[in-house]
């Protein structure tokens, strides 16, 4: 398990929610550039509120939230949806599309919102679809999309903005062994080349794993990470049972 960063891109200190700490109580996460690192915890952990804080949706009752030098949560209302769009990515759990458009239509809008125009985002889009390998379904509509591609898609559309900071709510549910390590693989190379500090929020140990660190969510407390067991000393064979004594003749 590696240490935080010393200077991380998103520093989360003491976080609290509600006000009597039920959801998320005393939470705490620093991220660097490039460092991938994965939230693991079961339904009811506090992962959906812990994302939520991070990105500025939600303002914790107490506890702040740095990101790139910014206290995200003393923004104001707009200021925040504004930083938000341009500086974090999101990744939800269910990858969903407007049926309508193109994949490279999909995956432009973040650029379009933020003002870019056709031509560019278009460009710039297709970048994106190269570095993720799904270039050649740019022009397809998402309906009957393999599910490997969809997700790559997604991280797609939460990257194309080049953001700060990602946050990824099971990005590879629905792949199988293979397909989830591919995608993770360059998505990781991605975060580090581009400096974007990636999380994941997970209920899977197995993706976790994956990352430079993990950070075990329990009840909206962080916990230790797992220690395991001491293996069992070893059992003695047992000894042959006493021979009975022959009878003298």
């Amino acid at each position: 398990m590696s240490l935080p960063s010393d200077n991380p891109v998103l520093d989360a200190r003491g976080l609290v929610l509600p006000a009597d700490g039920s959801v998320l109580n005393q939470v705490g996460l620093a991220v660097g550039e490039g460092e991938t690192v994965a939230v693991l915890g079961g339904p009811g952990s506090g992962k959906s509120a812990l994302k939520t804080c991070l990105s500025g949706e939600t303002i914790p009752a107490s506890g702040t939230v740095w990101t790139n030098g910014k206290p995200v949560h003393l923004l104001p209302p707009d200021q925040r949806r504004a930083f938000r769009l341009r500086h974090y990515g999101l990744v939800h759990q269910e990858a969903v599309f407007l049926p309508e458009l193109t994949l490279a239509q999909n995956t432009a809008l973040p650029l379009r919102f933020a003002g870019t125009g056709e031509s560019a985002a278009a460009r710039r889009v297709l970048t994106w679809l190269s570095r993720f390998e799904i270039a050649d379904a740019a022009d397809q509509r998402p309906t009957g999309l393999p599910v490997a591609v969809l997700r790559r898609a997604a991280l797609v559309r939460a990257m194309v903005n080049d953001p700060l900071v990602l946050l990824a709510d099971e990005p590879f549910l629905g792949l199988d062994e293979d397909a989830a390590r591919t995608t993770f693989r360059i998505l990781r190379s991605v975060a580090r080349s581009h400096g974007t500090a990636l999380i994941v929020f997970t209920r899977d140990a197995t993706t976790a794993a994956s990352h430079d660190r993990t950070v075990h969510l329990v009840d909206g407390r962080v916990q230790s990470e797992p220690v395991p067991a001491p293996p069992a000393p070893p059992v003695p064979p047992a000894e042959p049972p006493p021979r009975a004594a022959k009878a003298g003749r």
